[in-house]
Order: C-alpha cells, then structure tokens, then sequence
C-alpha cells in the first residue's frame, strides 16, 4: 500500500468501518503491537491482532469511526477519534512503517459527556 501524507490513516478507520476482519488486519505488520491503554490490554503478532480485531468487532457491530484529527511524522502517526453510535471518544498514537501498522496504542475514556 503506498500513501501520501496521513491519507492512509482515514482509509485504516474505514477498513474499521466496513467490519472486515480480512480488511483490517491486511493494514497491520506481521509483527504488530496493539494497546488498549485503558483495559491495559496488549496483544503482538499477526494471530493476537486478528483475534483482538474479530473480538472488537463482535463487542461494538456496526461501529463507525468519525476521524477529527489525523497527523503523521515520518513513522508516528496520531488519530483523534469519535466511535459512533456509542460516542465513545479517543486517540490513536502508533507507528507505520512500509504500508503497515507496526505499533497502535489506543487512548480512551468512556464516561460520558455533556
């Protein structure tokens, strides 16, 4: 996959989007590293993501990811993000290196707001 500047940042949270676990996991590294700061949950490698991916997917169907802020330099990458129809707000910070995600930590806070 090649990109230009933090395009491929929008077309990841649309692999989201479209609840393809296939899609998904064709933008991760072998070798990914997936966080989920706020469960202090951590998987590595190709086979912990795709179970992690599938698991998300069953956990929220249907979600969306509205992406507000998007940035890149050079291999870091950073994401604000709304999870809809939850609310659920958050931020992604991570590396990219040769088309694919090689590390994400993912930020969030689920109380609600208003």
């Amino acid at each position: 996959m090649t990109h230009t500047e933090n395009s491929w940042i929008r077309d990841y949270y649309a692999a989201w989007d479209s609840g393809d676990v296939e899609a998904i996991t064709a933008w991760l590294d072998d070798a990914v590293v997936l966080e989920d700061v706020a469960k202090q949950h951590i998987v590595t490698g190709a086979a912990e993501a795709r179970e992690f991916v599938a698991k998300a997917l069953k956990l929220v169907p249907g979600a969306t990811y509205e992406v507000v802020t998007a940035m890149t330099c050079g291999e870091d990458f950073a994401a604000e993000w709304v999870m809809h129809p939850v609310g659920l707000r958050g931020s992604s910070v991570g590396t990219f290196r040769n088309g694919k995600v090689v590390g994400n930590r993912d930020y969030w806070n689920a109380a609600p707001t208003g």
